[in-house]
Formats: C-alpha cells, sequence, structure tokens
C-alpha cells in the first residue's frame, strides 16, 4: 500500500480509532489481536502505524471491538 493512495487517510483514521478503543478497553496486545483476528505481530505493525492493511480489514478488524463505520462519497465540488 502507498501512502499516495486515497484511501490512507481512512486507513490512518480507522486505524488510530482503532487503537484508541484498544486502550478503551484495556486491552494487552495478546488480547486486542486476538479480538481482531490478527497475528502478534500484525498487532505490532498496526501500533506502529505501518499502512499495510487494507481498508477492508481494518473495517473488518473494527467491527470485532465494537466500531461501527460508516461512509459517505461526494462528487467533486461544483460537479452535478
Amino acid at each position: 500500500m502507498t501512502a499516495k493512495s486515497p484511501s490512507a487517510p481512512l486507513r490512518a483514521q480507522l486505524r488510530e480509532r482503532i487503537l484508541s478503543r484498544i486502550v478503551e478497553l484495556k486491552l494487552k496486545d495478546v488480547d486486542a489481536a486476538e479480538q481482531l483476528g490478527l497475528t502478534a505481530g500484525q498487532m505490532s505493525r498496526l501500533r506502529q502505524g505501518e499502512d499495510i492493511f487494507t481498508l477492508d480489514r481494518l473495517i473488518d478488524a473494527a467491527a470485532h471491538i465494537g466500531i461501527s463505520v460508516r461512509m459517505s462519497a461526494t462528487r467533486p465540488y461544483g460537479q452535478g
């Protein structure tokens, strides 16, 4: 995944929300990884902010710890 991808800001925002939720739930990394469906290595990379996860994967992980994701799409300004 490249940082220039249009979905990069969305993935970063969701990654931060997931990490915040882990803190709220007071989960240890091993427990968080299990609940998110991640390996220990993937959990470490999530914590480090590595952009290795697809948006789909992050949405699925978020759902496993009670985060509901909503999305909206708009037309470019001035069109339509």
